[in-house]
């Protein structure tokens, strides 16, 4: 008679199928990225909607788990989630101790600004200015300005309190990107900004992984690729894509 134990030896899939995959979706993930509810639950948007293709394709249920940003790749190296998206290695600390999916797709940086000032052209126009941010967001092309007081960073926990702040006078610009930006001309009058390009080219993004679990790991690694060259991360992102800029 065969021991329960003896059919998980033979089958060790049936453990790794009963685990769920431990997804890192933050709030300061802007919308259309991460959209949550009422009640602070994912509830939409470009995350959901991948993270759940993909935990599907694994066989796994999904966790998602509500960190603030500064503290995903402390759960991702300390075994305590499996997958953060939307990131690059240029925008975390010690990102050599983390596995990466390959490139999901590029994400082009935008520079909001009342449409009565100035166009902003390149780092010059930024001197002096105060710069509407988002918290645990990294702007690498912007860091020697703020590290140099060139420029003042100043925070704030979304896109949409940072333009009103812009409206209101109280910061001189507003970083975002494309999906970010058109997801908020959906939902508010826009007719009163401007939007430049930031002259860098556009950004790779990409998941970050939990490098404990190799054998995990190899599979998130081959269902990611496989979901982009079947172009279901290009309907994901189309879905949600509604820039007019």
């Amino acid at each position: 008679m065969w021991k329960w134990w003896s059919l998980l030896l033979l089958f060790p899939t049936l453990i790794l199928s009963a685990e769920p995959l431990r997804a890192v979706v933050s709030q300061t993930n802007t919308a259309p990225y991460a959209i949550f509810d009422q009640q602070q639950r994912l509830s939409g948007g470009i995350a959901k909607e991948l993270l759940d293709a993909l935990s599907a394709r694994l066989n796994r249920s999904v966790e998602y788990l509500d960190l603030p940003r500064g503290r995903v790749v402390e759960w991702l190296v300390t075994d305590k989630a499996d997958i953060s998206c939307f990131l690059n290695p240029q925008w975390v600390p010690a990102s050599y101790k983390l596995s990466w999916t390959p490139v999901l797709f590029h994400t082009r940086q935008y520079i909001v600004r009342r449409s009565e000032d100035s166009p902003v052209r390149s780092n010059q126009d930024l001197f002096r200015k105060r710069i509407g941010t988002t918290r645990g967001f990294s702007y690498p092309e912007l860091q020697p300005l703020f590290e140099t007081h060139a420029a003042v960073r100043d925070d704030a926990e979304s896109l949409e309190k940072n333009i009103q702040r812009l409206e209101q006078g109280r910061v001189d610009l507003v970083m975002t990107v494309d999906l970010s930006y058109g997801h908020y001309q959906q939902h508010f009058d826009s007719s009163k900004l401007a939007v430049d390009p930031l002259w860098a080219e556009p950004a790779e993004v990409y998941c970050a992984l939990n490098p404990h679990n190799s054998l995990l790991v190899e599979q998130i690694q081959k269902q990611l690729g496989l979901m982009q060259q079947q172009g279901i991360v290009d309907k994901v992102l189309k879905h949600w894509a509604h820039t007019s800029i």
